[in-house]
């Protein structure tokens, strides 16, 4: 039991109980009168606490409770995106949007406890771990609410652990329920256990992890072995035009099987495994594999997806390669590629338009 004075705005209460918050609001939870507990106060000396709380969450204001948990349990998953992950909380159907590393998210559902989200490509698909923020129609983020830490002269402890001697375990335990919904605001000092001790909140930040997509990795690896020393001895070569079997060979590294419409069987090439022109009819056939991306839309583009040219925008493709390095920069977003017949590992997409002309499409590779 905490004997407690409250000062919340300019109002002091005394508060005799337990402190609990819902939905962010301050309430006291009445308990017994005191003279029915006097064995155990005097048993007990009763700490004492001061707890100044400027500010105080409004009900119905969403709250996160929880990280950021993917189905298999973890917080994390491919650099490429796509995972679907999970957010509980308070109030949560306000929610209307979500970034990742500051990349915008898809807001898949939204209800009163939970959000699911699907997570976008990491930047340059870079691994580590990334801040993760929801928004409920506002430039704030949602508040994440966490638990407390206690500073004495002896140093600082979890409140969630402590051990009861810098600050009784009671004290602590209701203290850090008392304050755990207010995380981000100022606690004031506290006095407990006739030892003067600090309460302060932790406000912890939802995270990601990216970690690295396997199937992009052996994509990569092999399109930067064989950019320059083709692999002929197992997919051979078309003279002045092996473009579309390079990307192709890459693919099939990726984990890509081969089908009727698009294979290399006893050195016979299909027209979609060799032909630009043949290959995006092939994907626009395909979307379970590829998705077309405009020009525009070259912020959605990723490594391991696929570049085509048009270099006279007579509708045909004459060109095609496999993106290998996406940068984000102060004026803008450059693409490299990879490609076989003219030879590049790291070759700028704008650099090749400048050059030949014509116009410039992607295929996004599920």
């Amino acid at each position: 039991m905490i004997v407690a004075s409250l000062t919340a705005g300019c109002t002091a209460v005394t508060i005799v109980g337990s402190l609990m918050v819902d939905s962010g609001a301050f309430s006291a939870e009445a308990t017994a009168p005191v003279a029915a507990s006097t064995a155990a106060t005097t048993a007990t000396p009763t700490p004492s606490a001061t707890i100044t709380v400027p500010t105080v969450i409004e009900p119905a204001q969403p709250i996160i409770r929880s990280a950021v948990v993917a189905a298999d349990g973890t917080p994390a998953g491919p650099v490429t995106g796509g995972t679907l992950v999970t957010v509980t909380g308070t109030d949560l159907a306000a929610v209307t949007s979500a970034s990742f590393g500051g990349n915008p998210a898809t807001v898949v559902s939204a209800t009163d406890d939970t959000v699911t989200l699907q997570t976008p490509a990491a930047t340059d698909l870079g691994t580590g771990s990334v801040a993760v923020n929801l928004y409920a129609g506002t430039d704030a983020p949602v508040q994440v609410v966490g638990g407390a830490s206690v500073s004495t002269a002896a140093g600082t402890t979890d409140a969630a652990s402590t051990d009861g001697t810098s600050v009784s375990a009671a004290a602590t335990a209701a203290l850090t329920q008392a304050i755990e919904p207010t995380a981000g605001v100022a606690i004031a000092a506290v006095a407990a256990a006739d030892e003067t001790v600090t309460i302060a909140p932790v406000a912890p930040e939802l995270t990601f992890t990216y970690v690295p997509d396997p199937r992009v990795t052996a994509q990569i690896d092999y399109v930067l072995a064989h950019w320059q020393l083709y692999n002929s001895a197992v997919y051979g070569a078309i003279p002045g035009n092996d473009c579309v079997n390079f990307t192709s060979q890459s693919l099939i590294a990726r984990g890509w099987t081969m089908d009727a419409d698009w294979s290399f069987i006893g050195g016979q090439y299909s027209p979609a495994w060799a032909s630009s022109t043949a290959f995006a009819a092939y994907l626009a056939a395909h979307p379970e594999r590829a998705t077309p991306l405009r020009a525009d839309q070259r912020a959605e583009v990723k490594v391991g997806d696929i570049v085509q040219f048009d270099w006279d925008d007579s509708g045909d493709k004459d060109h095609t390669g496999i993106v290998t390095r996406v940068e984000h920069t102060a004026t803008g977003i450059e693409i490299y590629y990879a490609g076989h017949t003219n030879n590049t590992d790291y070759r700028s997409v704008d650099e090749s338009l400048a050059l030949s002309g014509g116009s410039v499409s992607y295929w996004s590779v599920v």
